[in-house]
């Protein structure tokens, strides 16, 4: 047996981060109707029924603000409805035939849609998407992060 740090430390900060993801923008009897910019543009939004929101951003911007129960779900969530669609160049060819270098690269270029098809263009979809090479992040959306963007939740009683 072992002295036992990593059932302490752990059980701290699922401790932590149950505090921290219980500090929400909207109850379980609300949903999230619509987001907007302080140019009163609409950001995309996904309600999955329960859960904070988190607010999903990339090289250029803001590109959704999504309700889940957990960070994973949130980012799953994301990948399927807010990352653009692969192009074309992504199956050119096979996974299989590109060399490790080209392995490599394709990763860091693109990923799988975990329900599939999907994404801001479905039809065009192959299940892929494209990742932000510049990076992104998936952040909970806390009172002070919602008035520092200048957003503007619609959220209704259910």
């Amino acid at each position: 047996m072992g002295r036992g740090f990593g059932v302490n430390r752990n059980q701290k900060q699922k401790k932590h981060m149950k505090t921290q993801i219980t500090s929400a923008l909207i109850t379980d009897s609300q949903r999230l109707v619509s987001a907007k910019s302080r140019f009163g543009h609409s950001i995309p939004i996904y309600d999955d029924g329960f859960g904070p929101l988190f607010i999903h951003r990339d090289s250029m911007g803001i590109s959704g603000v999504v309700r889940a129960q957990s960070w994973e779900d949130a980012y799953s969530i994301c990948e399927d409805e807010f990352f653009p669609s692969a192009d074309s160049e992504a199956v050119a060819k096979p996974y299989s035939e590109l060399t490790p270098h080209e392995q490599a690269c394709w990763d860091e270029a693109y990923g799988y849609r975990p329900n599939g098809i999907g994404g801001p263009t479905p039809k065009q979809d192959c299940g892929l998407y494209a990742k932000d090479l510049n990076g992104d992040s998936l952040e909970l959306l806390t009172p002070e992060l919602l008035e520092r963007l200048e957003i503007t939740l619609q959220i209704e009683n259910e």
